[in-house]
């Protein structure tokens, strides 16, 4: 079966141009920290983990840095279209 380009981005940690760290928001608060602690090699704890929404698409005016972006998975976004994701940073 052929992935989802959220789930080919997200399958792992990603950073982000702010410093925050993202992962699919399908894996369990636990998985995901471990993912996390994998990825920046110091120990992560679940309570650490934050829930955010990402999309893909031109980020709205209010992104600092959307102009030079272009087109790209932004966080903060909701409604229809949006992924859920775990976030640290």
């Amino acid at each position: 079966m052929k992935k989802s380009k959220f789930d080919e981005v997200f399958c792992e940690p990603m950073s982000c141009s702010n410093g925050a760290y993202l992962i699919s928001g399908e894996y369990t608060r636990e998985e995901a920290a471990k993912a996390f602690s994998d990825y920046v090699d110091e120990e992560v704890s679940p309570e650490a983990l934050a829930r955010d929404r990402v999309r893909f698409g031109f980020p709205p005016d209010s992104v600092e840095d959307g102009q030079d972006l272009g087109a790209c998975w932004y966080t903060g976004a909701s409604g229809k279209g949006s992924k859920g994701v775990w976030m640290i940073g």
